[in-house]
């Protein structure tokens, strides 16, 4: 018989009721939210009213200490601002709780050094809420590159542009909570780039800035869905190139500054074809395909080399959606928010029950947050910034 997990929630904001909160609900044979802790009356308000449409049992308290003490716990999710992560965690592996970690784990890279000893010393692990690996489009670009069939990866690029984010804190303090579009945004692409090359990320050169953020005054921007004052230290648009140690090459472009639907479209090239992914494409579908395209499906088109072709070669394009290239398409209907929002809880509780290390583990978290570092340092400082010293882990 499965064991139901008792699970005690450290942070009931936003991100925690969208997304979390209802793969939780759908997954009540493995985990019971027992508590929740959040400084805020007001988000243990909103956790409160969705939870008792469900059931009555979380206790709601304004003491952390109170809930981690619990000896009935089995883990404990972080899913604080950045800056508490390190905090938190460090408490849960104390009380020989495992930790599920909302990214990034930390913005200083010692903080997952401690991290990591931690989790050796109480015997526990840590999951890092990196959630795309956990998708079905992160799950089907690996088995394309893993595959072999088209040669190794050669090079990689990632570009998105979106309208901000609303939260205020992601834009402050990036001593502390990390900068937003490098540590919250870009963190997810990193991770993926980092598995794909298929090695060690070398050295990162970027640029980077402000062209409607303001440190000091409140500039008015688009949101998702309406328009919000913000200001913070963080960028709003960068452009990277990470080189790895098998010169395997990644570039990223990304953009807070596009009023406009969200884009993000990635390019992987390999030795004898091109993938061409959308991930959430907002777009409407092109005359002629089999599929509803309802929603805001991801796909991934890939175009097999062709040395038959005549010269001057017919480049494919992958806008609109053409089924003849498309070898994945996923509309998320069950995944609340986010692809793999609930593929990662089924793996946090089966890494529990089978005492097994999670994929998303801190060891990876610390190549993630050492390139994001570098991004942030490459355009504060405008020169290469080489990786070697910072990925030693003990």
């Amino acid at each position: 018989m499965k064991k139901t997990l008792n699970l005690c929630i450290i942070g009931a904001g936003a991100v925690f009721r969208l997304m979390h909160l209802p793969a939780l609900l759908n997954l009540n044979d493995k985990f019971r939210i027992k508590s929740v802790y959040d400084p805020d009356p007001k988000a243990l308000s909103k956790t409160a009213k969705v939870l008792s449409r469900r059931t009555k049992d979380p206790m709601f308290t304004a003491c952390p200490a109170e809930i981690l003490s619990d000896e009935g716990i089995d883990a404990v999710a972080v899913l604080t601002p950045t800056s508490a992560h390190f905090r938190y965690t460090i408490d849960s592996l104390k009380k020989r709780k495992h930790v599920f970690l909302e990214k990034p784990a930390a913005v200083n890279l010692q903080d997952v050094k401690k991290i990591i000893t931690a989790e050796r010393k109480y015997r526990r692990f840590v999951q890092v809420g990196m959630v795309l690996r956990y998708s079905s489009f992160y799950l089907e670009l690996k088995k394309l590159i893993d595959s072999g069939k088209y040669g190794k990866v050669l090079w990689m690029n990632w570009l998105e542009t979106r309208p901000f984010d609303p939260m205020l804190w992601r834009y402050n303090n990036t001593k502390l909570n990390g900068d937003a579009i490098i540590h919250d945004k870009a963190i997810h692409q990193i991770n993926l780039f980092n598995d794909f090359a298929g090695a060690k990320p070398k050295c990162v050169l970027a640029s980077g800035g402000q062209y409607l953020l303001s440190g000091s005054r409140y500039s008015k921007v688009r949101a998702f869905s309406s328009e919000v004052k913000l200001k913070g230290e963080s960028c709003d648009h960068l452009m990277a190139i990470i080189e790895y140690k098998n010169k395997v090459k990644a570039s990223l472009t990304v953009s807070y500054v596009s009023p406009h639907a969200r884009e993000s479209r990635w390019i992987i090239q390999l030795e004898s074809a091109k993938i061409v992914a959308h991930f959430e494409t907002f777009v409407s579908r092109s005359p002629g395909t089999k599929h509803k395209w309802n929603g805001n499906p991801s796909c991934i088109y890939l175009f097999k080399d062709n040395r038959n072709q005549e010269i001057p070669w017919k480049h494919p394009m992958s806008y609109p959606p053409q089924d003849k290239n498309l070898v994945f398409y996923d509309e998320y209907k069950n995944e609340p928010l986010h692809p793999g929002s609930t593929a990662q809880w089924i793996a946090f509780y089966d890494s529990i029950i089978n005492n097994r290390k999670p994929v998303c583990n801190t060891a990876l978290a610390l190549e993630d947050i050492a390139a994001a570092n570098a991004i942030a340092s490459s355009i504060k400082k405008g020169k290469v910034i080489r990786l070697q010293k910072s990925l030693r882990l003990l």
